[in-house]
């Protein structure tokens, strides 16, 4: 509907010209090119949105760590397309810990570009499956697209409680920035898992895109066909969450996590990393964010223990 519209536009003023004056004209032109660039902009937004690579640069074993490779069939029951594929993860299963990580990454990349995050909550104590969205790295099937990569998270999810085995309760789901929009959507999905972290991300893709000088000039709504609209959703959580935030991050700001903080019902926690930015949180607090994680795990795991019995 959009896109037919702004042909419509741009048919009216070009058979005008001829009867326009030349500021007329120029106005023509102008109305013109800007429909021009809403069109472009409405076809390329998901290049823009996601950016997968297809080479893994390294796996688990180069950092000494001990995993298998996971390939998931992408069957057509999704409901997010018609074209059947893989998905690929990593398991990197922790000796003696009942804990699990499933991580959804952001929107660049593959699952080897957050080799650093896999080894720091493994190292936490944390059995950890990361997996790459239909698209990314040796994952394949039509895609990524919004409904996509909530499709493939689901399937990761029922890898691990239906092919795996593993109670629901023992699974704390993390995503980082794009990946936490996919995160909370499966969290609204699945309210038995065990907590939620929410790193890094956006109240929805609007807000980011709004944040972008280039962009504030077009109408962004109208535009948008990947709306990952996470403050709509997070009113319906009902797992302790977690949303953690670098106050220097420049690409998502951190006041977008307070606003979700602030629209999520409780249980509910917020950390802001000090000094930190969109991608070192980690690298720059690893011990400090270590120990949030941890105590954030066990106090969940405590009030989830206390509303079973009663």
């Amino acid at each position: 509907m959009f896109t037919l519209h702004l042909f419509s536009l741009i048919a009216m003023a070009s058979s005008a010209d001829k009867a326009m004056s030349p500021l007329l004209f120029a106005g023509s032109l102008t109305a013109i090119a800007y429909a021009g660039t809403c069109l472009a902009l409405y076809h390329a937004q998901a290049k823009l949105i996601f950016r997968p690579l297809p080479h893994l640069m390294s796996t688990p074993a180069d950092s000494g760590l001990p995993y298998e490779d996971v390939w998931i069939p992408v069957s057509q029951e999704t409901g997010a397309d018609l074209e059947a594929g893989t998905l690929h993860g990593w398991w990197l299963p922790n000796p003696g810990s009942r804990q699990v990580l499933l991580l959804c990454h952001g929107n660049y990349g593959n699952i080897s570009y957050n080799l650093e995050r896999i080894r720091f909550y493994y190292n936490l104590g944390f059995s950890v499956f990361a997996f790459d969205y239909r698209g990314y790295g040796q994952s394949t099937g039509v895609g990524p697209t919004e409904q996509t990569t909530y499709a493939d998270a689901e399937m990761a999810w029922q890898c691990l409680t239906a092919v795996r085995q593993i109670a629901p309760e023992q699974i704390t789901v993390c995503g980082h920035s794009m990946g936490g929009a996919i995160a909370i959507h499966l969290a609204t999905q699945q309210p038995r898992m065990a907590n939620l972290i929410v790193k890094s991300s956006f109240t929805a893709m609007k807000d980011v895109v709004k944040g972008r000088a280039i962009y504030r000039f077009f109408p962004i709504e109208q535009l948008l066909t990947h709306p990952f609209d996470s403050l709509s959703k997070v009113s319906q959580l009902k797992v302790p969450v977690l949303y953690v935030h670098g106050d220097q991050d420049r690409d998502v700001p951190s006041f977008m996590s307070e606003h979700l903080y602030r629209a999520s019902p409780d249980p509910k926690e917020i950390w802001l990393a000090k000094g930190a930015n969109h991608n070192n949180i980690a690298t720059l607090l690893g011990n400090a964010y270590g120990e949030t994680v941890k105590a954030f795990c066990s106090n969940a795991w405590l009030q989830s223990a206390r509303q079973s019995f009663g």
